[in-house]
């Protein structure tokens, strides 16, 4: 019998059955208390198995104390909080999702490129200031049908995305690290270009990429510059992808530039305090509708048994 341990409090019912009905023991963290690495070490000497989610920031110094395999399954897509060291450790098996909330991200991404165009937030704040009449909107809602989306990523949340644009009869472009990788996007009249190419020529701006050592500020301040001043731009990614103080300084600027974030806040917590007609912030919170987590849970239970049962290491 395999022992395992989950940082996660509120694990799924569906998911513990499916451990326990694969003869894992499961003992579930009774708190919200997110274990540094001391207390990951220690409880990688109990354990056989860690469920972390994504402010679990995993260690390479946990490698000094690992002399047995274990498995790390993280209730996340994004691997950046786990040092490359122990993603890279024949020891440690590292297990994340990649499907369970994919469906959930593209409505979240639709949801701000409509609210923002639409000037949903705007009104609903001119109403709350008793100012409800639609001469007092800064420009007049758009139409998003036949606009130029510009995709940066081709990974799954970037094809989920492409279905309902596809809806609006949009024209794609992408830029990807490796086209040739993903030619089915050609399917869907997906035109590959460069960075420079896409952040100049579209309407509208998607990012959908894992942060990497080589995605780190990827979308930097002069790239910013290349967008034209009525972009609507997009990230709900990892918020160290893109310049976010450089992104604000241009929505300030431009009052016809939309930007829509959902990122984890703590960084720029003060910056985007401030009320903009012109942006949307959510708090991470594009992945986790309840359908989405449940999904997850039981995907991320699924990979642990795979794993275990000698399926695919990573």
């Amino acid at each position: 019998m395999k022992e395992a341990y989950s940082v996660i409090s509120n694990l799924s019912q569906d998911a513990i059955t499916i451990l326990k009905n694969n003869n894992i023991q499961l003992t579930i963290n009774s708190s919200d208390h997110i274990p540094n690495t001391e207390e990951l070490i220690n409880l990688l000497q109990v354990y056989d198995i860690l469920i972390i989610g994504v402010k679990t920031i995993v260690s390479k110094d946990i490698l000094k104390h690992v002399s047995s395999p274990k498995i790390i399954a993280t209730l996340s897509i994004g691997l950046d909080h786990i040092d490359k060291e122990v993603r890279e450790s024949d020891l440690v098996h590292v297990i994340n999702i990649k499907d369970a909330n994919t469906i959930s991200v593209a409505e979240h991404i639709f949801s701000l490129i409509l609210g923002l165009n639409k000037r949903v937030y705007e009104s609903n704040n001119l109403v709350l200031q008793q100012k409800g009449h639609k001469k007092n909107l800064h420009e007049r809602p758009e139409d998003i049908s036949n606009k130029k989306l510009g995709l940066i990523g081709a990974g799954n949340i970037t094809k989920e995305v492409i279905k309902i644009a596809r809806v609006f009869n949009m024209q794609m472009s992408c830029y990807t690290r490796n086209p040739n990788n993903h030619k089915d996007l050609l399917e869907y009249d997906v035109v590959f270009k460069s960075l420079d190419e896409v952040l100049k020529e579209s309407d509208i701006i998607n990012v959908s990429i894992p942060l990497t050592e080589e995605t780190k500020y990827l979308i930097t301040k002069d790239k910013i510059e290349l967008m034209k001043p009525t972009t609507t731009f997009i990230n709900t990614s990892r918020v160290d992808i893109v310049d976010t103080k450089s992104l604000i300084e241009k929505a300030d600027k431009y009052n016809t530039f939309y930007v829509g974030l959902d990122i984890d806040l703590d960084e720029h917590k003060d910056l985007l305090s401030q009320y903009r007609e012109n942006v949307i912030i959510t708090p991470h919170t594009a992945g986790v509708s309840k359908q989405a987590i449940k999904r997850m849970d039981f995907e991320l239970a699924n990979n642990i048994v795979n794993c275990l049962n000698g399926g695919t290491r990573k």
